[in-house]
Formats: structure tokens, C-alpha cells, sequence
């Protein structure tokens, strides 16, 4: 009789499990399924996302400097993800980096093309853009995978659960779960503390999915650890490349985009701003007495001698180098007031001419600086350079190792 209960309890247990797990099974293929691969759709274009945004700097870089060595770690940083199967670097202009041109030339491709608009480091004006052709057979055979992952692991948990219900006393097991939950309920994300372990529990089960805990905390803290690595690597060489373009390689001062920049800047919080253009007087001769090496070296020097004084003089500016023997010094002013531009014009021609010691010869140049002065408002960088060269050109032509204000020469022409 007892038997027979027993049987009849078991038989309808089993028949209340198959029942649920018919329901289950429904409400998976009803519900989880579709989900699921719409989950897949939805990170694979997330991730497609990220990856385009966190190369469209370095694409941007390529484009603008037409750059190819840039493009293709561009173009093979998201090949290295296998639902992606084609990459286009494409300009404004028509210049074009691509992995595979005749997949982008096929009209049929295009519905499984996205695009992303690239902008230029310099403004942040549209350049060109990025496309992707994602693989089609990879994503549906990945989100595949993702759906029969995810039923197949709450399947497993629902009879998992349900036996260890039947099977397992709660003073058993009961316990070391509740310490265990509270115990993952406190480890926080990026941290490498892991979950300790009684002795009673060390090597059994419950020791196990402690162990696997930990090991998954320490993985994902080194995860955690190289992302940073990797972003910090990242950071490090789109500073690099930018320097690369703003920047004079011999002297390390500003080039002509590097002093641009400076000047659309500061020429919002100040009402003028000056430009001392200055031309080295002799720097050929050092370069056909001493040759090229005593020339960059000339170069070096001076270019030290102006920052310094730049310094030391207390007004907002920056030096750069645009030509050969050409150095500009922008100034970021509150007035047009001419003293600090000739005190500071009288020491840059002082200390062009003092003597250079390159090896056993002294080297001696001289500098010609022009002298302009332009309203913020509605600046014309060009026209600046223009003026500046103008009163620059009026002191090679009389006498040299001197200055001249831009409005000083304008007078004179007038009263001629």
C-alpha cells in the first residue's frame, strides 16, 4: 500500500515535471527565442557601434592625411571580428581604403552594409565615411548558438533545481547556498576579492562552484585590467598622431596647423591678437659653411631662445616654426597697447644674434621680425600673416636684425 502511494506520488511528480517542462518549453520557443535573436542583433550592432566609434578617430586621421598604413589598422582592428567580412574607408574626395571592393561594387550587398559618417579631427566637418558589411551566415549562426545556449542553460537549471529540491536536505544544502549568495551578492565588479571558503565545504560541490566563482572574479579583474591597458594604449596614440599633426618634428614647436588651432582658441577670450613673423638673417651660409647637421642645430636653438622668452615675458601665446628659417610668435592680447609686442620683438632680435657653439665654431645669425596686429572678432589668419610679412619683408630690404609694425609701414606709404 505504501509502495503503491509512493509509486503514485512518483508517477504523478513525473507527470507534473513533464507537464512543466512541456509548458517551459513553450513559453521558451514563444518567447526566449525570438528574444534571443533579437538580444544577438541588438549587441552584435551595439558592438559594430562601439568598434566604429572607437576607431573613427584613427579612421578620421587616415582620411585627412591620407594616411594607408592608418586605414588598414582601421580596416583590419574590425576584420578581426568574424561577423564582420568587409570594411570601407571611404573620403569625401574619393579616396577609398577597402578589404574587399568588388563585395562594396555588388548592388545586392548594400542591405547588409551600415555606414558611419567620419569628421575631421581639425573641425569636426564631415570627411568621408565608414562601412561595414556584416556576414549574414555568421550572425544568424551565432545568435543560433546564443538562443540553444540560453534554452539549453535554463533547461538544465529548471531540472537541476528541481532535483536538488527532491534530493537534497535543506540543513545540507540549504546553508552553504545562503552563505554562498551573500557571499556574491558583495563582490563588486573590477575588484579581485574573492569568496572564502569554509573547510567543511572545501571539497565538495559547493568548494567547486566557489573555486569557479573565483576564478571567474580574478578572470574578469584581468579583463577588467587589460581593457584599461588597452584604452590607455589607445589614448597614448591618438596623442601621438595628433601631435604628429600639429607639430614641428625637428624643433618640437607648433607648425602652421598647431598655431592655427591655437589662434581660433584664443581668439575667443581676447580681443586681439598679434602676430611677431620672424625671418633668421645668415642661415644659409650656416648651412653651405657648416652643413645641414650645424643647421638644424641653428635651428634647435633658436627655437629654444624664443620659447624662453616667450616665457619669461608673462603674455599668453604659443611659438611655432612654418618655414625653414621661419618662426612665427602668436599672442593672445586684451589691448592693442605696442610695448610688450616691441619689448618682447627688441629681445627676440637680441637673442638671434647672440653666438651659437656648435662642436669647435661658433655660429652667428641675425632675424628680421615683422609685426602685425588683427582684431579677434572675424580674424583672417591669412591676411595677419600677409601684414606681418609685409613689415618682416620692409626691414630685410633696409638694414636687417630689426622690427617694423605692420601700421608703421602703412603710415609711410600714406605720407608718400
Amino acid at each position: 500500500m505504501i509502495k503503491s502511494r509512493s509509486d503514485s506520488l512518483i508517477s504523478k511528480f513525473i507527470k507534473i515535471i513533464a507537464i512543466l517542462a512541456m509548458v517551459y518549453l513553450t513559453i521558451i520557443l514563444l518567447f526566449i527565442v525570438p528574444r534571443g535573436f533579437e538580444q544577438a542583433d541588438n549587441s552584435h550592432k551595439e558592438l559594430e557601434q562601439k568598434l566604429a566609434l572607437s576607431l573613427s578617430k584613427s579612421a578620421a586621421i587616415a582620411i585627412y592625411v591620407n594616411n594607408s598604413e592608418i586605414a588598414n589598422e582601421v580596416i583590419d582592428a574590425l576584420l578581426l571580428h568574424e561577423e564582420i567580412d568587409a570594411v570601407k574607408l571611404a573620403s569625401d574626395d574619393g579616396v577609398v581604403f577597402t578589404s574587399n571592393a568588388l563585395l562594396f561594387a555588388q548592388s545586392s550587398a548594400t542591405e547588409n552594409i551600415n555606414r558611419y559618417r567620419i569628421y575631421s579631427p581639425i573641425d569636426e566637418q564631415p570627411i568621408g565615411e565608414l562601412l561595414i558589411h556584416n556576414d549574414d551566415q555568421v550572425l544568424q549562426q551565432k545568435a543560433l548558438s546564443r538562443v540553444l545556449y540560453q534554452v539549453g542553460f535554463i533547461l538544465a537549471q529548471f531540472f537541476f533545481t528541481v532535483v536538488v529540491l527532491v534530493l537534497v536536505l535543506k540543513n545540507i544544502v540549504g546553508r552553504p547556498l545562503t552563505a554562498l549568495s551573500q557571499a556574491l551578492y558583495s563582490v563588486t565588479p573590477g575588484h579581485s576579492k574573492i569568496i572564502p571558503i569554509n573547510k567543511e565545504n572545501e571539497h565538495n560541490e559547493i568548494g567547486v562552484v566557489v573555486h569557479s566563482v573565483n576564478t571567474f572574479i580574478n578572470n574578469a579583474h584581468q579583463a577588467i585590467e587589460r581593457e584599461r591597458e588597452l584604452r590607455g594604449q589607445i589614448e597614448h596614440w591618438e596623442q601621438y598622431y595628433r601631435n604628429m599633426a600639429e607639430q614641428d618634428p625637428l624643433t618640437g614647436l607648433k607648425n602652421r596647423l598647431g598655431c592655427e588651432k591655437y589662434i581660433e582658441k584664443a581668439s575667443l577670450t581676447n580681443q586681439y591678437i598679434a602676430l611677431l613673423l620672424v625671418d633668421l638673417d645668415g642661415f644659409k651660409v650656416v648651412n653651405d659653411q657648416f652643413g645641414h647637421a650645424a643647421g638644424d642645430f641653428t635651428l634647435e636653438e633658436v627655437a629654444r631662445r624664443f620659447s624662453t622668452l616667450l616665457k619669461e615675458s608673462n603674455l599668453a601665446g604659443v611659438v611655432g616654426r612654418i618655414g625653414g628659417d621661419e618662426f612665427v610668435i602668436y599672442l593672445a592680447l586684451h589691448d592693442n597697447a605696442p610695448e610688450p609686442l616691441q619689448s618682447l620683438a627688441q629681445k627676440v632680435v637680441y637673442s638671434a644674434n647672440l653666438p651659437i657653439g656648435y662642436q669647435s665654431h661658433s655660429i652667428q645669425v641675425g632675424c628680421s621680425v615683422g609685426i602685425a596686429v588683427h582684431a579677434s572678432q572675424q580674424l583672417d589668419i591669412d591676411k595677419l600673416i600677409l601684414h606681418a610679412d609685409k613689415a618682416m619683408y620692409s626691414v630685410k630690404q633696409t638694414h636687417k636684425n630689426d622690427f617694423s609694425f605692420y601700421q608703421e609701414i602703412r603710415e609711410k606709404s600714406s605720407l608718400l
